[in-house]
């Protein structure tokens, strides 16, 4: 599709609500726009400056949504359950939300290995994420709470004990 009949869907499809879109949020729930892609969030989200929670589980983005986030003031918490395709290269980006202290990950393209290179999220106390119980996975798990001291892990939906 070219770039004129793109930006006219899009229009058609969120322009009255990248119109009403605040600067700043309490929740934001993007879960019922049907077809949530990269395109779609860039349209709504400029006059967004930062957002409690930021509930994007089951959408379509990509990590390139995960860059955008890095433009806001803020996200405490990021709730990507289901996005499946977040994989590890967004991990940059989301070390650059320095202020998240919930992020929930399940069932995206995000491993272990990934989650190793998370480093400067200090205030991260809550981490929800889907992994492959394997023979180096405990050793992966005290490299990661070394990392991130303060944070409760949750692994598979089960937390995880040290």
């Amino acid at each position: 599709m070219n770039k004129i009949r793109q930006q006219k869907e899009l229009n058609r499809r969120y322009g009255k609500m990248a119109e009403s879109m605040s600067a700043y949020y309490h929740h934001l729930d993007l879960r019922p726009l049907d077809e949530l892609d990269d395109e779609a969030f860039a349209y709504i989200m400029p006059n967004v400056k930062g957002v409690n929670m930021l509930d994007l589980n089951e959408t379509m983005i990509t990590n390139e949504s995960i860059k955008y986030l890095g433009r806001l003031e803020y996200v405490y918490e990021l709730r990507c359950k289901g996005c499946h395709f977040l994989d590890n290269d967004c991990i940059t980006d989301l070390n650059k939300l320095s202020d998240l202290v919930f992020l929930h990950l399940n069932h995206t393209g995000i491993t272990i290995d990934g989650l190793l290179g998370l480093t400067g999220l200090n205030k991260l106390h809550t981490l929800l994420f889907t992994g492959d119980v394997d023979s180096s996975f405990a050793g992966k798990m005290l490299q990661l709470k070394i990392a991130i001291p303060d944070c409760e892990f949750v692994v598979n939906s089960k937390p995880y004990g040290f």
